[in-house]
């Protein structure tokens, strides 16, 4: 297993120097400019490659036995070059290994991958289908059933010499139906693990890395809340673990109430994100997970309890098709308000989505527009149906000069 993304990785000393530590053990990959793709020449930013460097890359691969087969992962389909670059260094040094690649941009992006990739299996369909894959690569039956795959199994981070931070899922996907969010064609369920079992694979990590964040990256954590988040917060602060905990993804404001906030501060939660998204007419049309209100209700509750500015932001999304420029800057001005911070999320339409299609129907989008191009730094300077580049950075500097 080599994650070309773990920064404290100790072997990467040996080809790069590290960069510090930030805050809860976060900080910059290391990353070096490189050329820009065609389709990105007219656009004023820097292009950059981030992760572990080749050289540390080539080393890696160099330690590894002949295996059976190889498999790769791929995040935002925008990345997709990182990707294909990736799979061009495993062929490189193991010509003839079968290699499959999967993630979200093999699944977003079945065809496209196929094209642009050397990869031999594009794995696009559900984990339910990956008992067919294995037939098919090392001619053996496998019972693989998801949920059960996700209740017994925990992830395998004892095939790290080290890391800097433990991020756990309880659950897989999300009841709600948004229209800029594809987790629902990603989980065709929602799942949630038994907080013991959540309680137990914490409590294995932390004994075998002796590291001080824990993050909770679920989607949905707050669904079932009464039997899943709070029982696993008395877990935790029963435990007395001395760590911090981390909700980095966007929790529903709507579900927050007054015993959970108590529970998250007695835990020791250190970064709590509220998903607020936008305000104004896109609120309903986009789903109607969350209103001004509930924002408010939640930011109160979490107040009272302790919190600060500095652990509750909220996410507000910027350049949502539509969107007017007095919509985000009324969000802000309800975060600021409410005493707690705010985080700008720049929006990128993703494939799949309700919002592509509504856009493909409209003309707004080009379905064999590639990748790069959505990229949420690049969308500015051309998604007509959003805002520009310049009042992008317009609000981004109402924010820093706070």
């Amino acid at each position: 297993m080599i994650d070309l993304l773990n920064r404290h990785d100790p072997q990467l000393a040996n080809f790069v120097k590290p960069k510090p530590d930030r805050k809860f053990a976060t900080g910059k990959f290391h990353n070096f400019q490189v050329e820009k793709p065609d389709l990105l020449k007219n656009i004023p930013r820097k292009y950059k490659c981030y992760g572990a460097p080749v050289e540390y890359f080539l080393s890696k691969l160099k330690e590894v036995d002949k295996p059976k087969a190889v498999f790769v992962t791929s995040s935002l389909t925008y990345w997709w070059p990182g990707v294909a670059q990736t799979i061009s260094y495993i062929k490189q040094t193991m010509p003839d290994v079968p290699l499959v690649l999967g993630g979200l941009y093999a699944r977003l992006y079945p065809e496209h991958a196929k094209k642009n990739t050397k990869a031999d299996y594009i794995f696009s369909g559900e984990l339910s289908e990956i008992g067919g894959l294995v037939r098919s690569l090392f001619d053996r039956d496998i019972d693989f059933d998801v949920e059960k795959w996700f209740e017994i199994l925990d992830p395998a981070y004892e095939l790290y010499e080290r890391v800097g931070y433990l991020v756990f899922l309880t659950s897989l996907g999300c009841p709600y139906r948004c229209t800029y969010c594809v987790s629902p064609k990603l989980w065709k369920r929602f799942i949630q693990r038994d907080p013991q079992m959540v309680l137990e694979t914490i409590e294995k990590y932390l004994h075998l890395f002796g590291v001080k964040d824990v993050v909770f990256f679920d989607d949905a954590i707050l669904i079932n809340k009464e039997n899943h988040f709070k029982p696993l917060l008395r877990f935790l602060i029963s435990k007395k673990f001395n760590v911090n905990y981390h909700l980095p993804n966007g929790i529903h404001a709507r579900l927050v109430d007054e015993e959970l906030a108590v529970l998250m501060k007695e835990a020791g939660f250190k970064t709590i994100k509220l998903g607020y998204e936008t305000t104004g007419k896109l609120q309903e049309s986009t789903g109607g997970k969350v209103y001004d209100q509930d924002l408010i209700r939640a930011a109160r509750i979490l107040t009272k309890s302790g919190f600060t500015d500095q652990e509750v932001q909220a996410y507000i999304m910027i350049n949502m098709p539509f969107q007017q420029i007095e919509d985000v800057l009324k969000a802000i001005e309800i975060c600021r308000n409410e005493g707690i911070s705010v985080s700008i999320n720049e929006y990128t339409p993703i494939p799949g989505s309700q919002d592509w299609y509504v856009l493909l129907s409209n003309g707004l989008l080009d379905e064999q527009t590639d990748p790069v191009l959505l990229n949420n730094t690049v969308i500015p300077y051309w998604f007509k149906a959003g805002i520009d580049a310049k009042t992008v950075q317009m609000i981004k500097n109402i924010l820093h000069k706070r």
